[in-house]
């Protein structure tokens, strides 16, 4: 039997990363010996810190493999000191609806989710500027998808074979590159593309993006549902002495982020100005 992990706490194994971090990790060696069934299932909360020997580890990733093919987990709740899902991290979960990841996590790898076929929403991370291969692969209950501000780049295959699919919401100012096959076109023709309203154009007339159903534009209740907010404009989840001195340059230089400028416009009447900063003033 191969062991894969170092610690086995609250039903979770762990590999330690050094005298202080830990990544959750797949139970290899239960799974040799238990071939016909899954040692995650249900619904699964990671902790921030586990201990282990009177020492306190800290929860800072989800290993390469970790679930895979665990098929009786259905949701997972990941803490907010958690930074990667790396490669083929749930690879193969087909009975998991939900992942909640916390709001600073840095890297979703390749694979991470492919052959989900039961997860129906899925909110990539604020920072996230890349959408790896084969990310959503195949994952075929997948109806809402949300690409942060920051994304850049949606890689080969990453959002291919989602039949499910009705809405995909990117708060790109600009159509992030797709890569060849990053959809398949036939569920982007049955699917509303929802982007920044000055942007509607460019996604309109971009060959990769161009192909949905239909494109309309964000709503101010699609940006407050994704925890953007009217004076935040820094997204550091603070209004903040350190808005006011950046809408103070923003008044000057208006921004090329969207959301940026959404979150600029504190009066929400479409234009950044001496009003605004007036008002975020009388906000602190």
């Amino acid at each position: 039997m191969i062991r894969a992990y170092d610690v086995e706490v609250d039903g979770i194994c762990y590999t330690l990363i050094g005298t202080r971090r830990a990544s959750v990790t797949h139970p290899r060696e239960w799974a040799t010996a238990n071939a016909q069934s899954t040692f995650y299932s249900g619904d699964l909360v990671i902790p921030s810190q586990i201990v282990h020997e009177g020492r306190t580890y800290t929860v800072i990733s989800v290993n390469e493999n970790a679930f895979v093919g665990q098929d009786s987990l259905k949701s997972v709740l990941l803490p907010p000191t958690v930074r990667a899902i790396s490669s083929c991290g749930f690879l193969g979960c087909t009975s998991l609806q939900r992942v909640s990841m916390p709001t600073a996590i840095q890297v979703i790898a390749s694979c991470a989710f492919t052959g989900c076929t039961s997860l129906q929403q899925i909110v990539l991370p604020r920072h996230a500027e890349l959408v790896e291969p084969l990310t959503f692969y195949c994952c075929a209950s997948l109806k809402t998808l949300i690409l942060p501000h920051r994304i850049r780049t949606v890689c080969q295959s990453a959002l291919e074979h989602l039949p499910a699919l009705t809405d995909l919401y990117c708060f790109s100012s600009v159509p992030p590159l797709a890569e060849q096959d990053a959809f398949t076109p036939a569920d982007q023709q049955h699917s509303t593309l929802h982007v920044p309203a000055e942007a509607l154009h460019l996604y309109q007339t971009s060959p990769q993006w161009s192909n949905f159903g239909r494109i309309v534009a964000l709503s101010d209740e699609d940006y407050i549902g994704q925890n953007y907010r009217r004076g935040d404009i820094n997204d550091d989840g603070r209004i903040d002495a350190d808005d006011l001195a950046l809408l103070r340059r923003l008044i000057v230089r208006q921004p090329d982020d969207a959301a940026v400028r959404w979150a600029a416009d504190v009066n929400g009447d479409g234009i950044i100005n001496a009003v605004d900063y007036v008002k975020l003033t009388s906000e602190q």
